[in-house]
């Protein structure tokens, strides 16, 4: 009879390389990584056609069951045909909407398969929350994902089922108020949004598999006998790390639980004691392959033999290591870095620092630099079959922070906060504020300064400049009193403004030249 399994280590691996890679969209998106979703794609295509053989072949037994004895298999049969109409439904569905992304992406002659414009942002919200198709699928995976569930049992397979086709928004995304629509579908590249359609057919069909299992338990296999038996490989993975281990197991999809099945590989016999599980070390980068056969008796002494091959990739140690504002890090303060392996867990990633520190902070890390003028280099490791190993090393620039900008901060009629630096100003608000503020505002970077003192200048009638030193970051009476006695339409100068920054460095910034309104 068919194996019965849990979501493979290896599914869960794809899907767990989905959601690293989605977590990426944050940065930019530099070739590697949309070729990246090419690689996870694929794998998912290759999942769903195994599992589709493996859900083919319990559909045949339970076929094969319905023509031994019709009157005691008939409802299992049914039911059968009932979950395989609804699979395929909402399978085909999903080709369909990737199909349509497809082609707003490349337009017409589009191949779902082999996208051209993978960086395209546009292609997914207009299908998908435009075109409401967003909230058709919702519905679709919904009710299909509650079928399913009536009709399994096992209650650990029911919430790995719940999880794999659930629609609830992340945790991230229902902290920002997002629907899974939006969550999914929204400022997306068309790249990341066909694979992680390849992810849920690929749960569709493990889901799918899971239900026809319970069936086929339903079915007392004594009253007829197995008359399809073939050789299936199930690996963990198919593209492992050199340094790494590949692992499989070498498995029958109908078995006689009364006698150990014989496997040889390459010429050699599998120990018994490996219960079925085949590891070679990962070396060479590239394609690999390997063959050979299963054997067992029969119950009327028929030695039966069934033939396999499996292919696997050994891919070099990667990782991504990018700061989230730019492409330096700065001295004295916390820079932001993300830094995720491509399929490996984020609780196996560690990294470590060389110029500075390096810590973890929620989902990323913190760099701080020693200081400026020195590289500030930062290496990977990666936990994988436990087995530590350096995946990436990456070097920085280390700056000094720019200069901030000079500010007045003021608030308007609606008493919304504003920055005044250059122009022309009420003097009324001038008077009204406290003095004069500085910051790093452009964008990227958001960090305050500490003023420690200005001075303005004067020019009255006769041309002459008049000095005025500032109380700190504050007006002094004595500049107060001059901005009051000026009249409009007159400038004056802030000048010799002296800085602190969270580096600790002092510095004079540019001046401003503000103009009495």
């Amino acid at each position: 009879m068919a194996s019965d399994k849990r979501q493979s280590p290896r599914q869960r691996m794809i899907n767990l390389m989905y959601l690293v890679f989605i977590a990426m969209l944050a940065l930019s998106f530099p070739e590697e990584i949309l070729d990246g979703f090419d690689l996870v794609n694929d794998s998912l295509l290759e999942n769903v056609d195994n599992t589709t053989t493996r859900n083919n072949q319990i559909y045949a037994e339970i076929e094969a069951s319905y023509k031994m004895n019709p009157e005691k298999t008939k409802v299992w049969f049914e039911r059968a045909q009932e979950v395989n109409q609804k699979s395929d439904s909402l399978f085909n569905y999903i080709q369909y909407l990737k199909l349509e992304i497809a082609k707003k992406s490349d337009g017409p002659e589009a191949d779902a398969d082999n996208l051209k414009y993978k960086e395209n942002l546009d292609a997914s919200p207009e299908v998908m929350i435009v075109g409401k198709q967003g909230n058709k699928l919702k519905d679709a995976i919904d009710q299909y994902r509650n079928d399913i569930l009536s009709r399994i049992t096992d209650e650990n397979k029911q919430k790995i089922i719940a999880n794999s086709l659930s629609t609830e928004p992340r945790p991230k995304s229902a902290d920002d108020n997002r629907t899974w629509v939006q969550a999914s579908f929204e400022s997306m590249p068309s790249i990341a949004v066909l694979t992680y359609l390849s992810s849920l057919q690929s749960n569709i069909k493990q889901a799918e598999g899971e239900a026809l299992n319970s069936l086929l338990k339903n079915i007392d296999f004594s009253d007829f006998r197995v008359n399809n038996v073939e050789a299936f490989v199930v690996p963990q993975s198919n593209v492992v790390m050199r340094g790494t281990s590949y692992k499989a197991n070498i498995v029958l999809a109908a078995v006689d639980t009364t006698q150990r099945p014989r496997i040889v590989i390459d010429g050699k016999e599998l120990p018994s004691e490996n219960n079925g599980i085949y590891q070679i070390p990962a070396g060479a980068t590239g394609l690999h392959s390997f063959s050979g056969y299963i054997e067992m008796t029969s119950r009327d002494g028929v030695s039966m033999r069934r033939p396999f091959t499996q292919e696997y990739t050994v891919m070099e140690p990667m990782a991504t290591i990018a700061p989230l504002l730019m492409d330096v890090v700065y001295a004295g303060i916390d820079n932001p870095l993300s830094i995720s392996v491509p399929g490996v867990v984020d609780r196996d990633v560690t990294a470590r620092a060389e110029g500075g520190t390096l810590t973890k902070s929620g989902n990323n890390w913190v760099a701080r630099p020693a200081r400026a003028g020195q590289n500030f280099v930062v290496t990977v490791f990666s936990n994988m079959n436990g087995v530590q190993q350096t995946v990436a090393r990456k070097e920085f620039r280390v700056r000094l922070l720019p200069d901030p900008t000079p500010f007045i901060e003021y608030k308007d009629e609606n008493g919304n906060s504003k920055m005044f630096k250059r122009g022309a100003l009420a003097r009324s608000i001038i008077l009204n504020t406290n003095g004069v503020k500085a910051a790093i505002d452009d964008g990227i970077l958001n960090i305050p300064f500490t003023v420690i003192a200005f001075r303005t200048i004067f020019v009255d009638a006769m041309g002459n400049a008049m000095p005025e030193v500032s109380d700190g970051a504050n007006f002094s009476a004595r500049q107060l009193d001059q901005i009051r006695r000026m009249a409009r339409g007159k400038y004056f100068f802030i000048s010799g403004v002296k800085v602190k920054g969270p580096d600790g460095i002092e510095r004079e910034i540019a001046p401003m030249e503000v103009r009495i309104n």
